[in-house]
């Protein structure tokens, strides 16, 4: 009987740590279709540096449940300096 007690608390210990553990997942962004049925992805444009950029590929960056998208690491770090308050 104790066997079986072992094995009921190692699997409410395992589903405790799985369900902690667990990662939540983005929500999944709507896609546009061109004639052909090919999805085609949004671009979206660098504050800093004005260059168009496919959502999937761009690097973000979210303050006040606003969402900035960058062409690379630099353009993002410079949007940061920008933004500190003096």
């Amino acid at each position: 009987m104790t066997f079986f007690r072992f094995l009921l608390l190692a699997g409410i210990i395992y589903l405790l740590f799985k369900w902690l553990l667990k990662s939540p997942r983005p929500a999944p962004r709507p896609r546009s279709f061109d004639r052909q049925g090919q999805a085609i992805e949004e671009m979206v444009q660098d504050p800093v540096c004005g260059t168009y950029v496919p959502v999937g590929q761009a690097l973000s960056l979210t303050r006040e449940k606003e969402s900035f998208y960058f062409c690379s690491d630099e353009c993002r770090e410079k949007f940061k300096q920008l933004q500190k308050p003096n």
